[in-house]
């Protein structure tokens, strides 16, 4: 079967993997298949762009930037499940295809995790904002909390101050009260006039009247002091919380938020991406071996002949030549040993002549 396929086919087609030359051999439900498959990836890779713009979103505060990461996220995701699904064989044996993919629905897994929380978050929006904003409230309290020893000191020194006081000032009434009953005759002596006792007890009237007043400026001070330290300890509550204010949560905020709302709902979207992101795969595993996994497998043979053959041929090749350059190394050898053997005999030859010469010259003169 050869026909041509529509740009959105071939688009889909290319999305799962497979090989177009061979795929274009192939019957129509073969092609249905795996456009079925790389429409399927290419869901995923949309989900992915939407997710990854809400994630980057809450990190940056640029549109473009969070467009332009979203859409190389997308990217990145769309290429790795067109990885993960193209490496994939269907082999005669189902377990022993579930074991090879173990790896990849691992990888497949951690994809769906990574693409589901983003859109989780954008899903429960008010309610991690509201979450947050009782864990603000309830993190102003523990401040508040934090520091509320210090007023209770603080208002327990005050109170046994003023009580102290208090008490000093009925004993300030007391005294005026016997001063005035001496010096009118009600009590003590019951001499009416200013005596002798009347003086004693006006002068110690009078005395601790001196005393109280000291008394008063001392707790005005004391209780000046306190208010200060009041004072100082409700300014650093207000810093605390001005800071805890201003901090705004992140990513991760939100997805501990989210994690603590409602765990049910977060396990619910995270399995049907886990659902999406493994259907690729698990429709590889599924499918019985189809025309396109013979092609793949024949071509596959083929390559794999031609290689060996070729490899076999450029062994013996190199045999040969390395045959060749022994056979060419011995010849020279050999050349050069009979070259040196000639060379030898040339000047024995040499030496016998001379030799023979002189003996000749010698038996002349004699």
């Amino acid at each position: 079967m050869s026909e041509r396929f529509s740009m959105i086919t071939r688009f889909l087609l290319f999305s799962s993997g497979a090989t177009l030359e061979l795929i274009k051999k192939c019957p129509r439900f073969e092609v249905n298949k795996h456009a079925s498959i790389g429409l399927t990836i290419v869901f995923t890779a949309i989900l992915s762009v939407l997710s990854s713009y809400f994630a980057f979103k809450l990190i940056f505060s640029s549109d473009y930037l969070a467009v332009s990461l979203a859409l190389l996220w997308g990217s990145i995701i769309f290429n790795l499940d067109r990885f993960i699904v193209s490496s994939m064989r269907v082999n005669d044996s189902k377990i022993k295809g579930f074991m090879k993919s173990i790896p990849r629905l691992f990888i497949a897994i951690l994809i769906a995790m990574v693409i589901s929380k983003p859109l989780e978050i954008q899903l429960f929006k008010s309610e991690i904002a509201t979450f947050l904003s009782q864990e603000k409230i309830t993190l102003s309290d523990n401040i508040r909390q934090k520091y509320s020893a210090n007023f209770q000191r603080i208002e327990k020194k005050k109170e046994v101050l003023r009580s102290n006081f208090q008490e000093k000032l009925l004993l300030r009434d007391k005294y005026y009260e016997e001063y005035k009953c001496e010096c009118t005759g009600t009590c003590g002596t019951k001499i009416k006039g200013y005596g002798k006792e009347c003086r004693s007890r006006k002068e110690r009237y009078e005395l601790f009247l001196l005393e109280l007043d000291q008394e008063r400026q001392k707790r005005d001070v004391i209780m000046k002091q306190f208010n200060i330290e009041k004072k100082s300890i409700q300014e650093l509550i207000a810093k605390e919380e001005a800071i805890l204010l201003a901090n705004s949560y992140g990513l991760f905020d939100q997805i501990r938020a989210l994690n603590q709302i409602d765990k049910f709902s977060s396990f619910f979207i995270f399995f049907i991406f886990i659902m999406i992101e493994t259907a690729p795969i698990f429709t590889k595993l599924l499918s019985e071996k189809g025309p396109y996994d013979n092609l793949v497998l024949e071509y596959e043979i083929q390559f794999e002949a031609s290689y060996l053959k070729q490899l076999d041929t450029h062994k013996h090749e190199r045999l040969r030549n390395r045959k060749l350059i022994e056979m060419s190394m011995n010849v020279e050898l050999k050349s050069k040993e009979s070259e040196m053997r000639n060379r030898i005999k040339e000047e024995a030859v040499a030496r016998y002549d001379k030799l023979r010469q002189a003996l000749d010259n010698k038996n002349f003169k004699a």
